[in-house]
């Protein structure tokens, strides 16, 4: 039943009734092998799906732009990875530096665990696909969540089962480049008077082999050839993943729940990077023939305890706290032959990290009419952060060389002030206004340093509209005007110094903090039209525009012989672009019995950094131009197919006058089959990175003294994928 067109504020405190509840009339159904009592006769009575409204029309009724994509399409697929997931949403692009979105990385995109900051670290491909429930995509800033958002915020909502009985058991084995990678998945709910609960839990060991290649070389002022060196790179790797989600949900009486959920997670990384240098040109490095071991293990436990309370008729009282665990331990190796082939290097690193972080969240919702609903609230953390790091170096022989210890201690004040106010103004016009005072404290302190403090609060407007031509219309245009931050990262304040393992120099130098950080801040324009076709179908335009004070750029700079790069604040920088995003069925546009469904995006991107000289002169590697194509063919009942085309263009960076950085494009390309076997098990065969490009990056250095250069070229594998699914 579609609810009324008069009520869309109250969606997104109820979204989660977007999945939709399957009944199965049949009650008898677990005892079907029993014959039918004598004198009655057998009736095959249907299945009856009944389902709330699609994640288009909470879009289309929702007074601030959020894009959220369902489980269905979440599992349509059958990643592995949350990764690839995320590449196929509009805006967003996936690189290995991490996820982007309007191009931006970094500090720029704020990513969320059931609304609450993932921990720095934390890795979103930890996180099966299987294990959430929908992928928020808010362009612009709600008071709701923090403002830390100049890109956007990317939101993922963990499962939470409302009551359904599901026994559902998945197993997979793939290869991708190296030996074969088992996986499974098991997912167990049900309801028992008042309570409801669910366990999902997931294993999976993936293995990679990739080879890469490195090209230096170097110049003097007149363009004489320093030294050309090549390397080749073979890195083999496996990552073990263990994830279980439990929740409970009780419902007491007609007034209150209460809800605990849970995530526990262990995640161990063992891989080795086998490096060896061959001289074209001049002399060798340091370390021509080197190999990297890293061992890592990591923990994460979030747990959340919620209470929503109906006060009366439109009020809602919604508070919830919680905890979260990180901690992360590794054992790196650093061998360094010299260039006569004697071992002359052991260098070992130990690093511990742990991140302990409570929060508590609350909001009061009045509602004083269908049309009309006011909301008060808080949202506050204390996060404490330490990580001890020791580096001892050894000659071949054993000797010692040089010990370093440090460690660092962040303690991290989050507190949060904010009123939004959701009025369906007219039949044709709805109005977000929201407005979020948040303040932050760090204190950063090390053996070394000593204790930095730091603190800065920032308050953000935001306003939204939505605009229909007509209360009918199939268009409608959004507006929306927000103030936004991003405040550096506590490791970024401490001026202390990472050192690379061979090779510094300006195109790979050492990384040092700078505790004069100051935060950036944004204000920013989104406008949108879109269009609903058919059931399901949409077409939107949309536009953005950014001004930024105080942007965060890196430094490069030589001291006692060795370069060192270092963040720091270089005022001003522009950022706009466009964004097109098209999802709809064959059916939508012609008269077909075909179940032929489209999803495609395109987003352009452009920035300009005041300080920096042009051209190229962009804002933090910002990619220029993304985009994803899918298509899902539904064969018959149990047959179907699907393809997928994402691109990420490469783009080359001025960071100075004399620095230069540059990457190529990427290009992936996914199919899958699904079969059907029966009422209760399928069979998925996919195929993911088809085309196998190569993927690289180059960084020039050129001064009156003369040029480095450094190419970094990476291989790609075919991944193949088996799954087997069984309702239990």
């Amino acid at each position: 039943m579609r609810p009324h067109p008069s009520a869309p504020l109250r969606r997104p405190l109820t979204a989660s009734l977007a999945l939709g509840i399957v009944i199965l009339a049949d009650a008898g159904h677990a005892h079907a092998a029993d014959p039918p009592i004598a004198g009655t006769r057998a009736t095959d009575l249907q299945t009856v799906k009944v389902t709330g409204p699609s994640q288009t029309e909470l879009r289309r009724e929702d007074p601030t732009l959020r894009i959220s994509i369902g489980r269905e399409d979440i599992l349509r697929h059958h990643d592995d990875r949350l990764g690839s997931v995320l590449r196929r949403l509009p805006g967003v692009t996936v690189t290995a530096e991490g996820d982007r979105m309007r191009g931006l990385g970094g500090d720029h995109v704020q990513i969320l665990i059931d609304g609450d900051p993932a921990p720095a670290g934390f890795s979103i491909d930890s996180i099966a696909p299987d294990l959430v429930e929908r992928i928020e995509i808010l362009p612009t800033a709600v008071a709701a969540y923090s403002t830390r958002s100049i890109a956007g915020t990317i939101n993922i909502v963990l499962r939470r089962n409302e009551g359904a009985r599901q026994r559902t058991l998945k197993l997979n084995v793939g290869q991708s480049g190296a030996g074969i990678t088992p996986a499974a998945t098991l997912l167990l709910s049900g309801k028992r008077q008042a309570m409801a609960w669910s366990v999902s839990a997931t294993a999976s060991a993936p293995k990679e082999r990739l080879d890469a290649v490195i090209e230096d070389q170097a110049s003097d002022a007149q363009g004489g050839i320093l030294y050309r060196r090549r390397t080749g790179e073979r890195y083999t790797g496996q990552t073990s993943t263990f994830n279980v989600a439990p929740k409970l949900i009780w419902a007491l009486g007609d007034r209150d729940e209460v809800s605990w959920n849970n995530l526990l997670q262990y995640r161990k990384e063992a891989w080795t990077r086998d490096r060896n240098e061959v001289v074209l040109d001049g002399g060798p490095s340091d370390y021509p023939r080197n190999r990297w071991i890293n061992d890592s293990r990591t923990w994460t436990t979030k747990s959340d305890g919620q209470w929503k309370r109906q006060i009366r008729e439109r009020d809602t009282l919604d508070v919830r706290f919680g905890a979260m665990l990180f901690s992360r331990d590794v054992d790196f190796a650093f061998h360094g032959y010299a260039p006569n082939g004697n071992f002359a290097l052991d260098r070992s690193v130990r690093t511990r990290a742990t991140h302990t972080a409570y929060s508590s969240t609350g909001k009061y919702v009045s509602g004083f009419s269908d049309r009309h609903e006011l909301a008060f609230g808080w949202d506050g953390a204390y996060t404490d952060r330490n990580e001890r790091r020791v580096q001892r170096d050894r000659a071949g022989d054993g000797s010692p060389l040089d010990l370093i210890e440090d460690d660092y201690q962040a303690d991290i004040r989050r507190l949060a002030l904010y009123a939004q106010d959701q009025w369906r103004t007219s039949p044709r016009l709805q109005t977000y206004l929201g407005l979020r005072w948040e303040g932050l404290e760090t204190a950063v302190g090390s053996r070394v340093t000593g204790t930095l403090h730091s603190r800065s609060s920032v308050l953000s407007p935001i306003v939204q509209w939505v605009f229909k031509p007509a209360a009918s219309s199939k268009d409608q245009f959004r507006l929306g005007l927000a103030r936004t931050f991003s405040a550096p990262q506590p490791w970024q304040l401490l001026p202390r110094r990472y050192s690379v393992n061979n090779g510094n120099g300006p195109t790979n130098p050492d990384q040092q903090g700078n505790p004069a950080l100051r935060p950036e801040i944004a204000w920013g324009l989104d406008a949108s039209y879109e269009h609903y076709l058919g059931k399901d179908g949409l077409i939107s335009l949309g536009a953005y525009a950014r001004r930024i004070d105080d942007v965060v750029l890196r430094s490069l700079y030589e001291q006692d012989g060795l370069w060192v790069s270092t963040p720091f604040n270089a005022g001003k920088a522009q950022t706009h672009g466009l964004t097109l995003d098209a999802r709809f069925a064959l059916a939508d546009l012609l008269r077909t019995d075909a179940d032929l469904q489209f999803t495609a995006n395109l987003t352009r991107n452009w920035s300009r950094v005041a300080s920096v000289p042009g051209p190229d002169n962009r804002l933090a590697d910002q990619t220029p131009l993304s985009g994803h194509l899918g298509l899902h063919w539904q064969a018959t009942k149990r047959f179907s197919a699907s393809m997928d085309f994402s691109y990420s263009g490469g783009v080359t960076n001025r960071l100075s006058t004399e620095w230069t950085r540059a990457s190529t494009p990427e290009r992936t390309l996914d199919v899958a089959a699904d079969w059907k076997l029966d009422a209760a098990s399928r069979v998925n065969l996919s195929l993911s990175n088809v085309l196998q490009q190569r993927q690289g990056s180059r960084v020039v250095y050129r001064d009156v003294e003369g040029a480095m250069e450094r190419y970094y070229g990476t291989d790609s594998a075919l991944g193949i994928k088996l799954q087997y699914e069984r309702q239990l």
